[in-house]
């Protein structure tokens, strides 16, 4: 007589689902994979630096610790956003430390599976909302979602500079430090004196334990409070700068082009000319109009039948296709780099 073998899992399944509006710029970054899809108007998406302008039912992924951020293009954008903790993939196996997840829906306009995704964050929405899906379903709607997220858009030979977040307490009081004198002139020998760390120790947590390394966060943090400062048109960006923590004007300059993929007064500028009723009220909670819209638009979601999108991967016509078109984009995006100067 053979024996039986025994399988036990213990998998903690939980995950932060909101719906919202968008308005400025709210960078952030945080060790969450966030998925975003937005289901009305016209955003202007910030990932690491690389601007993406995202329409109706567009989804992209951000990986874990990737500073991002959204900006609205039009009136009344509203966005849903799962958030994935890295921690439920690493007690399932999953090795985030050699890959990255790479799903852009702006960047990779037909896949097979992205209504499926957006399905399935519909029924997870409603379920929460409505409680009419038990805790099984709902369990068995992220497992799924999880799966064809990791098996269909996970990229075991992307690089990736931001690792998973591994443990937390060590680095307590260097943040509070940080968050608390980010616009006075810091350094990681300050930074070590307050955490009683030698500098090279404190440098190789930071990494482990933040996925940036210091500097990176250090820099994060001054923008997250530059961006709110450029809201107001009569402050000067030099004033701007030097309030922030930064030294002079070009490294604020260079620092803010890095992340957000134009400058201070380019971002101004575009602040100027979209005005837009939401632009403080980021993630405020929607209307009971809006929340109308929300459940009907998310029901004919969950009556949808997938369409079977040819995928860039799916067919060699296709990719030789889109391969030529972002080639031709580049170029024409080079003349009039060419033809502005």
């Amino acid at each position: 007589m053979l024996d039986g073998i025994t399988y036990t899992s213990t998998a903690q399944i939980n995950f932060d689902l909101l719906t919202y509006m968008i308005g400025s710029y709210h960078y952030n970054w945080h060790e969450q994979i966030e998925l975003i899809w937005l289901l009305k108007g016209t955003v202007e998406a910030n990932v690491d630096g690389r601007r993406y302008t995202m329409h109706e039912n567009d989804l992209v992924l951000i990986n874990t610790n990737c500073g991002h951020a959204t900006f609205a293009l039009s009136s009344e954008c509203i966005a849903m956003r799962l958030h994935i903790t890295p921690a439920f993939l690493l007690d399932q196996g999953v090795d985030l430390d050699h890959g990255a997840f790479q799903l852009n829906s702006v960047k990779r306009p037909q896949h097979h599976d992205y209504d499926l995704i957006r399905q399935i964050l519909a029924q997870l929405s409603l379920g929460l909302q409505h409680h009419h899906i038990s805790q099984f379903d709902m369990n068995a709607l992220y497992f799924r979602l999880t799966s064809i997220l990791l098996h269909d858009f996970f990229d075991t030979t992307a690089k990736i500079s931001n690792q998973p977040q591994r443990r937390q307490g060590s680095l307590s009081r260097v943040i509070t430090y940080i968050n608390k004198t980010y616009d006075q002139n810091i350094t990681l020998d300050t930074a070590a004196k307050v955490s009683h760390y030698s500098t090279a120790y404190l440098s190789r947590i930071f990494k482990a334990e933040l996925g940036v390394n210091f500097y990176e966060y250090l820099t994060r943090c001054r923008l997250q409070h530059a961006v709110f400062a450029l809201e107001d048109p009569e402050t000067k960006i030099a004033d701007i700068a030097l309030n922030n923590g930064f030294k002079e004007v070009k490294s604020f300059n260079l620092m803010f082009k890095k992340h957000f993929g134009q400058t201070p007064s380019a971002y101004r500028n575009h602040l100027s000319l979209s005005a837009r009723p939401q632009i403080d009220q980021f993630k405020q909670p929607l209307s009971t109009q809006q929340e109308t819209w929300l459940t009907n638009r998310l029901t004919e979601w969950m009556d949808v039948t997938a369409v079977d999108q040819l995928s860039a991967c799916d067919t060699c016509g296709y990719r030789e296709h889109f391969a030529e078109y972002q080639a031709l984009k580049s170029k024409v995006d080079q003349l009039k780099l060419l033809l502005n100067h």
